[in-house]
């Protein structure tokens, strides 16, 4: 016998919260019991509050869902791997995407995160250089930590070198021998770059491109030790306006057969990635071996909710002393 919902121990202590306080409930009962001279029937008490106690603790052992295993069978789990690569350049920081495009990238990479099932997944930022900062797993869990990291502070400068995110990209692809190689491109855009054009024809990558802000753009604001202080300015003084690159974007998903998207505050059809990677082949990632259990959460909770019952309905009188 286990426990399916370990995380959910902490509940059990509740009966002996309870049970504390009927005991404390008791004592003072008893106290002024003994001031008005009436006769005390400890022995219901003490029954009562064991009654209540022990249908408390059953019922907190019934929300740890116990369980055996029955049988056991090995599964092959099949995904695509795929790299999601995350523009943190300066340009990112426009605020044309509430709360910035940086945020709103890393809310869309969250929604699609929490959507993945059997495939494997990895995090490459990129501004003037990139480097891989989660490798290819299918341990969503972590990736939410590694997605909170992300910050237009993490690689200094403020270029966009795509390019370089593909080659770390394709690279791990070779490295594994992965014969689908899925590429998300979450950026602006930035300035047009035919050179990563081509590495994506090249490579035959499937590019899903994301773009993130708005084609009327933001003026940049300046940050100094993480606080905004006003806004950059060109050689001539004016305010640095970004605007999002589509034309860009929608270049690098139709080079590859992959599909563009587009995030800001009035649109997110994101979660179209999902049917329009629907028919890609998937390969065999892992065989995991799945186990069948019997619940048995019905025992305890029906048992502890009978004790609770009749702890309740069990009634302790008094009567003058003689």
């Amino acid at each position: 016998m286990e426990f399916g919902n370990l995380n959910l121990l902490i509940y059990c202590i509740i009966p002996l919260l309870i049970l504390i306080l009927m005991i404390i409930g008791m004592q003072k009962r008893n106290r002024i019991l003994s001031i008005l001279k009436m006769k005390k029937y400890n022995f219901v008490q003490i029954l009562k509050i064991f009654l209540i106690s022990c249908g408390a603790l059953l019922v907190a052992i019934s929300l740890l869902s116990p369980q055996k295993p029955v049988d056991s069978e090995n599964v092959e789990v099949k995904g695509l791997n795929i790299y999601a690569l995350i523009d943190t350049s300066r340009s990112m920081m426009a605020e044309d995407v509430y709360p910035n495009r940086l945020e709103g990238a890393k809310r869309t990479l969250e929604k699609l995160l929490h959507n993945l099932k059997g495939d494997k997944i990895g995090f490459i930022p990129y501004s003037d250089s990139a480097y891989i900062q989660m490798p290819l797993t299918d341990d969503y869990s972590i990736g939410s930590n590694y997605i909170n990291a992300l910050d237009s502070n993490l690689i200094s400068g403020g270029g966009t070198e795509l390019y370089q995110a593909l080659e770390l990209a394709e690279k791990s692809f070779n490295e594994i021998q992965s014969e689908n190689k899925t590429i998300i491109i979450l950026s602006d855009g930035g300035d047009f770059d035919k050179k990563s054009l081509d590495f994506v024809k090249k490579h035959k990558l499937n590019v899903y491109a994301i773009g993130i802000g708005t084609d009327e753009g933001s003026i940049l604001p300046e940050y100094i030790n993480g606080k905004k202080v006003g806004f950059i300015k060109d050689e001539n003084g004016s305010p640095v306006v970004s605007k999002l690159n589509s034309d860009f974007m929608k270049k690098l998903a139709e080079s590859s057969d992959g599909k563009y998207y587009e995030v800001n505050n009035l649109k997110d059809n994101t979660i179209d990635f999902f049917k329009d990677t629907a028919n890609l082949e998937r390969k065999n990632q892992r065989n995991e071996n799945m186990t069948v259990y019997k619940k048995y959460f019905q025992i305890p909770l029906g048992i502890g909710m009978l004790f609770i019952l009749l702890g309740y309905l069990l009634r302790g009188g008094a009567k003058d002393e003689k």
